[in-house]
């Protein structure tokens, strides 16, 4: 009688072990699951039928750069898909496609396909679409969001949201930027992200020059706020010029 009752103690216990360990597990990424490459034409990042195609600024793209777009290649870095997962649970962005995510550039871009809860951003950025003028005269407007603000917040195609994420705990800021490219609405997400020993279990290829903030570590984000400050500020332009490259594909396709 004892034995049957060690044998139903250790049942449960295992049972319980399986249970914790598949909550504690990342749930499954939902992968846009498309062909990227890189662009010789345009300088750019391009999918296989080029209904998308981003710039990450004014820099060089290698055309071996690692580019994380499906289960499979995430599975080649170890605790990639978690990390993923967890940008995206923070940035409330679980039952989105990640189009890719580019560590060398620490860029994640995500389509959408469901209407985001009104919530209030960091800032908002109106007139989106007097970048597409030519008018150097004209440019949008980046307004903060302060506590006593009250809106609706329901973002318009000629408007950007952009919201803030820091976590000195694990070394990360994560700027999410929202607005239209053409006529799909997308998250861009810059992803500053401190080497730790997460980061040094993916052995990325890109790992050394992409985390290696040896003199600028973002758990001494203090001694350290203009550097840090100069980089989360490069996110805006680069939203910018992928919000214009956007309305370009939507006229080609026209």
């Amino acid at each position: 009688m004892k034995q049957f009752l060690y044998i139903g103690k250790a049942c449960v216990i295992a049972l319980m072990i399986i249970t914790f360990a598949s909550c504690s597990a990342p749930k499954d990424i939902l992968f846009a699951d498309r062909e990227w490459s890189i662009s010789n034409y345009y300088g750019q990042i391009v999918d296989k039928d080029t209904t998308f195609r981003m710039t990450f600024g004014n820099v060089i793209i290698p055309e071996d750069m690692t580019i994380i777009s499906c289960a499979d290649s995430a599975a080649k870095y170890p605790g990639m898909e978690r990390y993923i997962a967890d940008i995206l649970k923070t940035s409330g962005l679980e039952k989105e496609q990640v189009l890719f995510y580019s560590p060398t550039h620490s860029k994640m871009f995500v389509r959408l396909n469901n209407p985001l809860p009104a919530r209030k951003p960091s800032s908002l950025t109106a007139g989106m679409s007097l970048l597409t003028r030519g008018d150097e005269n004209e440019r949008p407007c980046t307004m903060w969001v302060y506590d006593d603000d009250v809106e609706k917040w329901e973002r318009r195609p000629d408007e950007m949201y952009t919201y803030t994420y820091f976590d000195r705990k694990k070394g990360r800021i994560l700027v999410v930027d929202f607005y239209d490219y053409g006529v799909t609405p997308i998250a861009e997400i810059f992803v500053l992200q401190s080497r730790n020993k997460m980061t040094d279990r993916m052995e990325l290829p890109t790992q050394k020059q992409l985390w290696d903030f040896s003199k600028y570590n973002l758990k001494d984000y203090e001694r350290n706020v203009e550097y840090w400050s100069h980089r989360v500020e490069l996110h805006r332009k680069n939203a910018f010029d992928n919000y214009v490259i956007g309305q370009e594909q939507l006229k080609r396709k026209r």
